[in-house]
């Protein structure tokens, strides 16, 4: 019996991965043994008032002693002074769908998995409108990047809105079809939004 093609040279074996399976999905965190390791778990401030999402900016703070694990750490959302990490859907046993939203959520008080800067973890985040092709064929450790605290989304324009990611977190990849989180303010809808930009950050 005879193999009647030359695997080596396949670049796209018949009936294999669709083009549309390429791509992100934010707060998906992608496989790595090593970053995994720095997963946490933080308690969601009771001062938040919104949902919150995989791959969210956010601050961190230590416990307070009348918490009922005083072993978690404390996470706020992030502010245009101040940023220590990302929130993930990776291990969210506590993210909950809620009617109205296509997107699993948490709300204040309950835990949620975080990444902080310096976990080299890599972390689909959504790209403001008109920052993709600015971050085509760049160094990854493009800078200055930052995140947008009310549209939620990486940014390459510093504003009253937005804080600085440190110098430490590079763009490794951008994709153009990737699925990514859109927010209603004002219904507090938290739904999937498909074929959007978006990059894969190592933080």
């Amino acid at each position: 019996m005879t193999i009647a093609f030359n695997p080596a040279l396949m670049t796209a074996p018949q009936n294999s991965f669709l083009l549309e399976t390429q791509r992100f999905i934010q707060g998906l965190t992608q496989d790595d043994p090593i970053s995994r390791m720095h997963l946490m778990a933080a308690q969601v401030a009771s001062t938040v008032a919104q949902p919150v999402w995989g791959g969210m900016g956010v601050t961190l703070l230590t416990g307070s002693l009348g918490n009922n694990n005083p072993m978690l750490t404390s996470a706020g959302l992030a502010t245009p002074t101040s940023i220590q990490g990302f929130t993930v859907y990776d291990q969210g046993i506590n993210y909950i769908q809620v009617p109205g939203s296509s997107a699993p959520t948490v709300v204040g008080g309950q835990d949620v998995p975080v990444y902080a800067f310096g976990s080299k973890a890599r972390v689909p985040l959504p790209l403001a409108s008109g920052v993709l092709t600015s971050l085509e064929d760049v160094s990854i450790f493009t800078s200055p990047l930052y995140w947008d605290t009310v549209a939620f989304n990486v940014t390459l324009t510093s504003s009253a809105n937005t804080v600085a990611l440190p110098a430490g977190v590079g763009v490794l990849a951008v994709n153009d079809t990737s699925r990514t989180i859109s927010y209603d303010s004002t219904t507090q809808a938290v739904t999937w939004l498909e074929g959007q930009a978006a990059g894969l950050f190592v933080l």
